[in-house]
């Protein structure tokens, strides 16, 4: 009798069927395909998980290092000018190193930034963490998602596609709900720390499932890196960053620095963009600029991302200081809206290829987000939970009614090397949309809180008689609770002082959502007048 070893008897028990029932078991092939699929979708995911966190919750980081508005914003643009570097710089190491390892030392690398970053104790020290984390996270977005269309078969594409989209969303939708959380219980250093251990999970996910695609052995070692438009395109980031913020402060004419600064700006991006255009193998190809129906995609997408961060910004401080919630209600409720997003999503996907006019839904989008502004701005300052129900609901659908529709269209005509390039200038362009708006909403409510408590400040002095009676009243009331007679003026000048600044904040938050509601508007103007889009 022949062993069973032999490979006679294990092919023809392979294939004879079983005399019993048995559940077949699942071949290693395919689990590694699945956990493939959902490496594409957690890497970039646990990007807008921190990039949320930093949004939602940035007051207390800047609290925890003593930032000014003014350096909060240089994290934000430190963050967004080495992403954009990151993307510029992605397809070198990816040439040189495959994805595999590529995304793997990333993840690490971000660990590594995310631990410097949870124990910072200074501005500069933030500040360098956040360029760090930049630099490696900031091409995770088109990595994955340009990995997603060259090496998934076209009969899986769809649903790993469909993954990648669901898992952004629902890190996003994480942010508020854990952060709230976290520096609740503990503080503003854990919205970093709690982010390196999956971020080193990934890598070791990301080496055992991501192909090693990508690297071109003949150009490891030779050929001539364009270090010279790299870097020309690093300066004009950074002067046309500097410029930006110090506008805030400083009239463009007022100082020689400002004009000089623009002029070296713009030169050096037009000449990195003359290097792209005439290069036989360029960063980006920018040649897909051509393209009418992408032109169009680019400016909706600025606009969604723009909104999209502007919203984030206002939004918890509007409940926590506008209305009085705690922090960790405020985090629920954002959290709730969020995940009513990924709900939709999931509805969005079953229903998608069933509409035919996504020009309706991206108007529609638009159109949502002014309703919802608008909404927040007639919101009452003794507002209670049940009021915000229905506007969180409404917010839920901005993204999927606009950035769905606008990704289907953008690059439905492109092959697989124009949707390469054509994505890593779609990313460079979310990267400094979401710098833009972060840095614009700042300068704004700095403006319109100071306006305000400028006027409110002006009715409250010792010649007003309305003052002189409420400073009364108030001290009085304090006397009786209790309060000495000679502290109970100060302490009623204290709470009127108070007053007026949650006043002056209301009114900013108010002015924030009716400049949103204004963007939003011509956001769904020049969607309306786009052919390309029916």
């Amino acid at each position: 009798m022949k062993s069973v070893l032999t490979p006679t008897a294990s092919a023809a028990s392979a294939a004879s069927p079983p005399s019993l029932p048995m559940r077949p078991i699942r071949p290693i092939r395919s689990i590694r395909a699945e956990a493939y699929r959902y490496a594409l979708g957690l890497i970039p995911g646990l990007e807008f998980f921190e990039n949320a966190l930093l949004v939602y919750f940035a007051v207390y980081i800047s609290g925890g290092v003593d930032a000014s508005p003014n350096e909060f914003v240089w994290m934000t643009t430190a963050y967004g000018v080495a992403s954009v570097l990151a993307i510029l710089k992605q397809q070198w190491f990816v040439e040189r190193i495959g994805y595999r390892r590529y995304l793997s030392a990333s993840l690490l690398l971000y660990a590594c930034g995310a631990l410097l970053a949870g124990t910072s104790e200074s501005v500069t020290q933030l500040v360098i963490a956040r360029a760090c984390q930049g630099f490696s996270a900031g091409s995770w977005m088109s990595s994955c998602r340009i990995l997603a269309q060259v090496s998934v078969p076209a009969e899986r594409r769809g649903k790993a596609v469909q993954t990648f989209a669901l898992l952004l969303f629902t890190g996003a939708a994480a942010a508020p709900l854990i952060g709230g959380l976290l520096v609740s219980e503990y503080s503003w250093r854990m919205l970093f720390l709690c982010t390196a251990p999956p971020a080193v999970l990934l890598a070791g996910l990301a080496w055992f499932t991501v192909p090693d695609a990508g690297r071109m052995r003949e150009r490891a070692t030779g050929g001539r890196y364009p270090f010279v438009p790299f870097m020309a395109f690093a300066l004009a980031m950074g002067a046309l960053q500097v410029v930006m913020q110090e506008m805030r402060y400083t009239l463009w004419l007022q100082t020689p620095w400002l004009p000089l600064l623009t002029a070296a700006g713009v030169a050096a991006l037009v000449g990195f963009g003359y290097h792209q255009w005439q290069h036989p193998a360029p960063f980006i190809r920018l040649q897909t600029l051509r393209r009418r129906e992408f032109q169009v995609g680019l400016l909706l997408y600025a606009a969604y991302y723009y909104l999209a961060n502007t919203q984030s910004y206002l939004m918890p401080r509007m409940l926590e200081q506008g209305l009085g919630f705690t922090l960790e209600r405020t985090g629920q409720l954002l959290g709730y809206s969020a995940l009513l997003t990924v709900l939709l999503l999931v509805a969005y996907f079953r229903i998608a290829k069933f509409i035919t006019h996504k020009k309706l839904l991206i108007v529609s989008g638009f159109a949502m987000t002014i309703a919802t502004s608008l909404w927040l701005a007639a919101m009452p300052p003794d507002a209670g939970q049940s009021q915000l129900y229905g506007v969180l609901a409404l917010k839920a659908v901005f993204g999927i009614f606009t950035v769905l529709p606008v990704a289907n269209l953008t690059f439905r005509t492109f092959d697989h090397e124009s949707f390469v390039h054509g994505y890593r200038l779609k990313n460079i362009l979310r990267q400094l949309s979401g710098s833009f708006a972060v840095s614009t909403i700042v300068a704004f409510e700095q403006h319109r809180e100071a306006l305000h408590r400028t006027r409110l400040t002006e009715a409250a002095n010792p010649y007003s008689p309305i003052f002189r009676q409420t400073l009364d009243t108030l001290a009085n009331a304090l006397t009786h609770m209790g309060v000495p007679a000679s502290q109970a003026q100060g302490a009623a000048l204290a709470q009127i002082a108070q007053t007026i600044q949650r006043q002056a904040s209301f009114l900013t938050f108010i002015d924030g959502f009716r400049f949103i509601a204004i963007v939003a508007l011509c956001g769904a103007v020049f969607a309306a007048m786009q052919k390309q889009l029916n």
